[in-house]
C-alpha cells in the first residue's frame, strides 16, 4: 500500500514538471513572437505650438499640426495620454535645435512619472543643440559716451528685475567692481554704533567695518551697492546700508556669519562709478537701463546680449515626507542655460560650502532620474541638486560650467528624519565641471551631505575657488549618514588659488564606515596665500574617520598630499604625496582621538616639513625622499632611527622612488624602484577622469 501511494505520487510530480516545463516554453515561445513595444515620440520645434499633438516632426501645409513648442507643453500631452489609459511604451521628447526660453521652470511632479519599463525621456533630437534658456535678450543698445553702451530695459525699472548676471556673446560680463583686479583690506571693526530698536549704543562685529580713506563713498547709488568680504573659507555678499565717510565706516543690512577683522580681503560690487573697465557692466535698476564696456573687438549692434529672469529651470517636484515621488525620467543632450540668483534683502552669507545657495535643475522625491550629456552652463546658482528624498539617481557625462556656485549637490545638511527622505545610492560620474564660483567663492564641484552610498568617479573637476569635491556634513564624532560612498578615479585640478583656504582636492568630514577614495588623481591645490590657512590634496577634517584612502597620486599643494585635522581607524595605504609646499602629510591631532595608519606610501618633497602633527599612527613600508638632497627628518627634527624607536617606519626606507620624469609629472615608477620591494603597486592612472561614452 505505501509502494502504491509513493508510485502515484511520484507520477503526479513527474506530471508537475513536465506541465512546468512545457508553460516555461510555451512563454518564452509567447515571448520571442511578442514584437518589441515601440516606442512614442513626441516632438519639440521653436516652430511648434502646443496646442498641436506633437506627433509630427515638422508643421503640415496647413499647419493644423505639428511639434509642440516646448518643454511643459510635451509634459502635458503625455499627462493626457496617461489619463487617457496610460502609456504602454517609452516616451522620447525629441526636441530639435533652438533656443527655448522659459517663462517659469520645468515642473516635474509624481504625475509625470512612468516606470522602469516605460521611462520619459527628454533630449536633444539627432545633430540638434537645443538651449533651454531661463534668460531674456537686451537688445537696442546705443553708444552714450566713447566706450560706454547703454540699453533700456523698462522690465527692469523701479526693481523689478534685479539681476545680477549678463552674458554677452556667451561671456559672463564683470559685475562693476572696485578695485578691477585683487582686494581692498579691512581697517578694524567699527566703533559701536547706535541701535534704532533702543537708541543705545552697541558693537556691531559682523554688520560693519572700518576702510580706507578713500576706498568707499557715499556714492548715489550705494543702495544697491554690495562688498564681497573674503573669510577663510568662504565668502559673503553684503548690501550696503550707509557710508559714512567722517569715520570711514560701512555699515550692511545684515551680518556676515563672523566677526570681521583688521586686514580681511573685500572688494564693491555694483556702482557706476566702479564701471571703468572693458567686460564690466552695471544695472541703474531705478532708471531701468543696462550700461556696458565692450571688450575689444565686441560689436554691440550685433552682440547678443542675455540676463537671467529665472531663478530656476527643472524642478523635480516630489513629496517624499508624504510618499510621492517622480521616478524614471530623465534629460539628454539639452543646454541648460541663464539662470539667475537675486541678492537677499540682508545679503547672503553661509557658513560653509555656499550651503543656502539653490540650483538650476533640482530634485525633491526623484528616483531613477538622470541628467546625462547635457550642458549646464551661465548659471548664477548651482548646477544640479538631488536635494531630498533622492535615490538612485544619475548625473552622467555633463558639461557644467561658468556657474555662479558650484556643480553638483547630493543630499541634505540636516540628519534625515526618516527613510523616505533619506537620499542615497545616485551617481555623479563622467562630468566635465570648471569654471565655478563666479559669485559665490565658497561653493564646492560636487558636495555630499548627509548621504550615503553614492559614487562620484571619473570626473574632471577645476577652476573653482574652493573644495573640488566635499563629503560629510558633521564635525567631530556624532551621527553621520555619509558613509560607504565611493570617491574615484576623478581629476581635479587647479583648485583655489588666490581666493580661499582650510580646503582640499577631496574634503570630508564625520565619521564615514565604508567610504573610499580610490585612483584619484589630484594636483595644484592652492591657498590665498601668506595669510591663509592651508590648501590639501585629501583633507580629512574634523572626526573624518573609517576612511580608506588608496592608490591616489597626489603633488603640488599648498599644505601636502593628506591633510588629517583628526579622525580614527583611517588608513592610507599605496598613495603617492609629493611635492608640499608647507607640509607633505599632515597625521592628525593627539588631542582627539586621531588614529591613521600610513603603509606602503611614496612622499616625495622639495621643501616643507615631513609630517606634522602626532596621533596614534601605524606607519610602515614607506619611502621617503627629499629630492634636493636634504635631510630626512620626522616631525620637528627626528632622524629616521628615532622615529623608529617609536615603533614606526622599521621596514621604510629613504631613497628615491625613480619616478619616469617627475619634473614633467610622470609619477609612474621605473622597474628597479625600491618602493616595489615593500610591496607597492603601481597606480594606474589610465581610469582616471570621464570615461567616453558613445
Amino acid at each position: 500500500m505505501v509502494s502504491t501511494c509513493r508510485r502515484e505520487k511520484e507520477q503526479d510530480m513527474r506530471a508537475a514538471l513536465l506541465i512546468g516545463a512545457l508553460t516555461l516554453v510555451l512563454v518564452r515561445f509567447v515571448a520571442v513572437a511578442q514584437p518589441a513595444i515601440k516606442p512614442m515620440v513626441l516632438y519639440v520645434a521653436t516652430t511648434g505650438s502646443d496646442a498641436r499633438s506633437g506627433k509630427l516632426a515638422a508643421p503640415t501645409a496647413a499647419r493644423t499640426d505639428g511639434p509642440l513648442a516646448t518643454l511643459a507643453g510635451a509634459r502635458d500631452v503625455i499627462r493626457k495620454l496617461k489619463a487617457n489609459g496610460g502609456l504602454g511604451a517609452p516616451v522620447t521628447v525629441l526636441v530639435q535645435t533652438g533656443i527655448y526660453r522659459l517663462s517659469e521652470p520645468v515642473t516635474l511632479e509624481p504625475q509625470d512619472s512612468d516606470t522602469a519599463e516605460c521611462p520619459i525621456t527628454y533630449k536633444a533630437a539627432p545633430g540638434a543643440k537645443p538651449v533651454i534658456s531661463g534668460g531674456r535678450a537686451i537688445a537696442g543698445w546705443k553708444e552714450q559716451s566713447k566706450g560706454l553702451w547703454v540699453a533700456n530695459v523698462p522690465e527692469a525699472k523701479e526693481r523689478k528685475w534685479p539681476f545680477r548676471e549678463l552674458w554677452v556673446n556667451g561671456w559672463r560680463a564683470t559685475l562693476a567692481r572696485s578695485p578691477n583686479e585683487g582686494h581692498y583690506r579691512i581697517v578694524g571693526q567699527a566703533a559701536p554704533l547706535v541701535d534704532s530698536a533702543t537708541g543705545k549704543e552697541r558693537d556691531y562685529p559682523r554688520r560693519a567695518f572700518r576702510f580706507g580713506a578713500g576706498d568707499l563713498k557715499q556714492w548715489n547709488d550705494v543702495a544697491g551697492a554690495n562688498v564681497v568680504v573674503f573669510f577663510w573659507w568662504e565668502t559673503a555678499t553684503l548690501r550696503i546700508r550707509s557710508v559714512d565717510e567722517t569715520t570711514n565706516t560701512v555699515t550692511f543690512t545684515g551680518d556676515m556669519k563672523w566677526p570681521f577683522w583688521g586686514g580681511q580681503r573685500y572688494y564693491v560690487e555694483n556702482v557706476f562709478a566702479a564701471l571703468d573697465a572693458p567686460g564690466e557692466w552695471y544695472l541703474d535698476s531705478d532708471a531701468g537701463e543696462v550700461y556696458y564696456r565692450p571688450r575689444p573687438g565686441e560689436d554691440m549692434s550685433k552682440a547678443a546680449v542675455v540676463a537671467p529672469v529665472l531663478t530656476e529651470l527643472v524642478r523635480f517636484a516630489g513629496n517624499p515626507d508624504k510618499g510621492g515621488f517622480v521616478e524614471h525620467l530623465h534629460f539628454e543632450g539639452l543646454s541648460f542655460q541663464h539662470c539667475g540668483y537675486v541678492l537677499e534683502p540682508e545679503g547672503h552669507s553661509d557658513a560653509q560650502a555656499e550651503m543656502t545657495v539653490p540650483a538650476a535643475i533640482q530634485a525633491d522625491g526623484a528616483r531613477h532620474c538622470s541628467v546625462e550629456r547635457c550642458e549646464i552652463a551661465h548659471l548664477g546658482p548651482y548646477g544640479i541638486w538631488f536635494r531630498r528624498g533622492c535615490k538612485d539617481n544619475r548625473v552622467v557625462a555633463d558639461h557644467l560650467h561658468d556657474l555662479g556656485a558650484g556643480g553638483v549637490r547630493i543630499g541634505e545638511c540636516p540628519l534625515p528624519p526618516s527613510e523616505n527622505v533619506e537620499t542615497s545610492r545616485n551617481e555623479v560620474s563622467s562630468n566635465f565641471i570648471h569654471g565655478l564660483g563666479k559669485v559665490f567663492h565658497g561653493a564646492i564641484g560636487v558636495w555630499v551631505g548627509q548621504s550615503d552610498s553614492n559614487v562620484i568617479a571619473h570626473n574632471e573637476i577645476r577652476d573653482l575657488s574652493y573644495t573640488a569635491i566635499s563629503c560629510g556634513w558633521q564635525w567631530g564624532y556624532g551621527p553621520s549618514k555619509a558613509h560607504h560612498n565611493r570617491i574615484e578615479y576623478n581629476h581635479l585640478h587647479h583648485v583655489g588659488p588666490g581666493k580661499l583656504c582650510d580646503m582640499g582636492g577631496i574634503y570630508l568630514l564625520g565619521v564615514s564606515p565604508g567610504t573610499v577614495i580610490r585612483g584619484n588623481l589630484i594636483h595644484d591645490i592652492w591657498d590665498v596665500g601668506w595669510d591663509g590657512i592651508g590648501a590639501s590634496g585629501i583633507y580629512p577634517d574634523e572626526g573624518s574617520s573609517n576612511l580608506l584612502i588608496e592608490n591616489n597620486v597626489v603633488y603640488r599643494t599648498a599644505s601636502g598630499g593628506l591633510a588629517v585635522h583628526y579622525g580614527k581607524d583611517n588608513v592610507a595605504v599605496n598613495n603617492i604625496f609629493a611635492l608640499g609646499r608647507d607640509d607633505q602629510v599632515c597625521l592628525g591631532r593627539s588631542d582627539k582621538e586621531s588614529s591613521l595608519k600610513f603603509e606602503r606610501n611614496i612622499v616625495y618633497y622639495d621643501e616643507g616639513k615631513r609630517f606634522v602633527r602626532d596621533p596614534s599612527l601605524e606607519a610602515d613600508n614607506n619611502v621617503y625622499w627629499n629630492s634636493k638632497g636634504g635631510p630626512v627628518t620626522f616631525l620637528i627634527d627626528l632622524t629616521l632611527d628615532q622615529w623608529r624607536a617609536k615603533g614606526l617606519d622599521v621596514h621604510s626606507v629613504i631613497a628615491d622612488p625613480q619616478f619616469v620624469d617627475a619634473k614633467k609629472d610622470d609619477y609612474r615608477l621605473k622597474d628597479t624602484s625600491p618602493a616595489f620591494k615593500l610591496g607597492f603597486e603601481e597606480i594606474d592612472l589610465s581610469k582616471v577622469g570621464p570615461r567616453r561614452r558613445s
